[in-house]
């Protein structure tokens, strides 16, 4: 079998370059890619940790969510999560609801992984036509994995964008051209004043076509997203990001060469969380708050389970709530439509 990058240079040695969206996509989803093996190089022993992979506070503190919406919709509600991975979240928050087989949880993911006969798993975001959900929709560090293009600023406010291409010696390289489709120039968002020259925005439409999908599935209850990101006005500032936020992981350090160790290393980019909160506002949802991870587990719960822990479930929390970590990094944005938002979750601990 191939590999991702013998495949892409073959790509671009017929074809010429090729946008690094292209590239991104076939490294982490193409046969063979980072994300695609059937275990995930997450945790400790990994390349990088996510709150699940840390405690199973996390998933406990989902399934408390659960239980809340189960009280406010007066039945069982219904579980989504998308990008589940390895299943460690969605596990431990079956462990901690009570059997009843009048709950739908369904997972999504682009490879299918060993999950329990009553979990529904699909590949792709199933259609709003065939699957309505009411109760929680989620998703964690989902969106800053989508295959984002390179645009770049010019001088006179025009916009060009990194494509991919080989030099003499087969080595992948970029080179600037022309943007590969308009509407990316959407993405930086209405009134757009300009990259300043030389700068680097990482975008996709896929953040905002994802998220719809996502808002259009949701009947009623709530749709909660974790990730690296920020609002728009931030995430494209050229005093803070001149150089774009695309970022490479292995074995727990970072680096920014994005063009090495095609599918042996995680590319990610953070999330323009306007583009989201707008399309899901767009799609009929309420935004009832945009906050830090650690809020948001504070707001569910968490300081009861915390008391409930041992000194080892204790320590794992802490790494949670980190204020030097990701209980600050991880942005969580809350919609949702037909429900009360306070009889969910403790709004002033989440506003606050």
């Amino acid at each position: 079998m191939s590999t991702p990058a013998q495949r892409l240079r073959a790509r671009i040695a017929a074809n010429g370059p090729i946008p690094f969206a292209e590239v991104m996509r076939e490294a982490l989803y193409g046969e063979g890619g980072y994300y695609r093996r059937q275990t995930l190089a997450i945790g400790p022993e990994g390349d990088f940790v996510t709150a699940s992979s840390i405690s199973p506070l996390f998933g406990r503190a989902t399934a408390e969510v659960i239980r809340r919406l189960d009280l406010v919709l007066g039945r069982p509600s219904d579980f989504l999560e998308v990008g589940y991975g390895s299943g460690a979240h969605l596990g431990t928050v079956l462990e901690s609801l009570e059997a009843d087989s009048r709950r739908r949880v369904i997972a999504v993911d682009r490879v299918r992984r060993q999950m329990p006969p009553s979990v529904e798993v699909f590949e792709e975001v199933p259609d709003a036509k065939e699957t309505d959900v009411s109760g929680l929709i989620f998703s964690y560090e989902l969106f800053d994995a989508l295959p984002v293009h390179r645009l770049i600023g010019r001088q006179g406010g025009d916009v060009g964008e990194l494509w991919v291409e080989l030099d003499s010696s087969q080595t992948f390289r970029f080179v600037e051209g022309e943007i590969s489709d308009p509407v990316l120039v959407d993405c930086l968002g209405p009134g757009f004043a300009g990259l300043a020259p030389g700068q680097i925005a990482d975008v996709t439409p896929g953040w905002t076509q994802l998220y719809r999908q996502l808002a259009d599935l949701l009947l009623e209850g709530l749709l909660v997203t974790f990730d690296y990101g920020f609002e728009r006005r931030r995430l494209f500032d050229p005093r803070v990001r001149p150089h774009g936020t695309l970022a490479c992981y292995r074995s727990h350090r970072v680096h920014r060469d994005a063009l090495s160790e095609l599918g042996n290393q995680d590319l990610t980019a953070h999330v323009d969380f306007t583009a989201l909160r707008e399309a899901g506002e767009d799609g009929g949802l309420a935004t009832f708050a945009f906050t830090r991870q650690a809020r948001w587990l504070l707001a569910c719960g968490l300081f009861d389970q915390i008391q409930e822990a041992d000194q080892t479930g204790r320590i794992e929390a802490m790494d949670l709530l980190n204020p030097a970590g990701m209980g600050e990094e991880i942005r969580v944005l809350v919609q949702g439509r037909g429900v009360d938002i306070k009889r969910v979750v403790d709004l002033e601990l989440l506003t606050s």
